[in-house]
């Protein structure tokens, strides 16, 4: 082949392949934000798998404050993506998560309390992840009002299960105390002298030096780290809310 033939056919190439890479900055980017995508999908699994443990967990924990009939619907509800159980309370059917989640951490009785939690919970995921909609392209697709909707509730979540409190003094869910630190709540406290004769620990089942159940922390903190993995995703830098934006939060009806 002619020389200058060979020469035209490589400028004409290299000319070409400099195009090529002009053009194709968009698809970079476009490549980019698919493996976000691809990336969020991920977390959103982690934290629908996490959610299903924290629910096995703390039913075994509260086991009078769940329907064991409806449990295995729940599960099967979160492992499959769909949004149809809703329980009725106070003659009406619960379809918010601001609404279950209203019910979950009211100071009265309440029959089932894990089930309002883990669904307002859940329908919160459900909304934030889009999980109606299966197919997501791109990261910046997603809803960033509502995963950062998400991340706040679940900030203050965290706080309100480890400290709540019913009318009774009890708290709303068992999860990192001792079963003698329950025990000791009813009791006198001017007088520490009647520790020792709680049944957990005169049984020597428990010492009051055994250490709290932080198993519950560390499964919401899991999901919780996976929405901040996800807001960074979307370029939204994640914040700690405050104690005080924490402590006055109330889930309206």
């Amino acid at each position: 082949m002619n020389l200058k033939l060979v020469n035209v056919f490589a400028i004409v190439g290299l000319v070409l392949f400099f195009e090529g890479c002009s053009f194709s900055k968009d698809n970079i980017k476009s490549v980019v934000q698919t493996n976000s995508a691809v990336e969020i999908v991920k977390y959103k699994n982690e934290i629908v798998s996490t959610l299903i443990d924290y629910k096995k967990k703390l039913d075994i924990r509260n086991p009078y404050s769940y329907n064991k009939i409806l449990s295995k619907d729940i599960i099967k509800q979160i492992e499959e993506n769909q949004d149809y159980i809703n329980i009725r309370q106070d003659k009406k059917k619960l379809k918010t998560y601001d609404e279950y989640l209203h019910y979950a951490l009211l100071d009265k009785e309440i029959t089932n309390r894990n089930d309002f939690l883990i669904i307002g919970l859940y329908k919160l995921i459900y909304k934030a992840y889009s999980l109606q909609d299966k197919h997501k392209f791109t990261a910046l697709e997603h809803n960033k009002f509502e995963l950062l909707k998400l991340y706040e509730y679940m900030q203050v979540l965290r706080w309100k299960i480890r400290t709540q409190k019913d009318v009774n003094g009890n708290y709303l869910f068992n999860t990192w105390q001792n079963n003698w630190q329950l025990e000791f709540l009813h009791k006198d406290k001017n007088d520490l002298n009647i520790i020792k004769d709680l049944q957990y620990i005169k049984s020597n089942k428990e010492t009051i030096l055994s250490p709290s159940n932080f198993s519950f922390e560390i499964l919401f903190s899991k999901m919780i780290l996976n929405v901040e993995y996800t807001l960074k995703k979307i370029n939204i830098e994640p914040y700690s809310m405050s104690a005080s934006a924490i402590r006055s939060f109330i889930f309206i009806l």
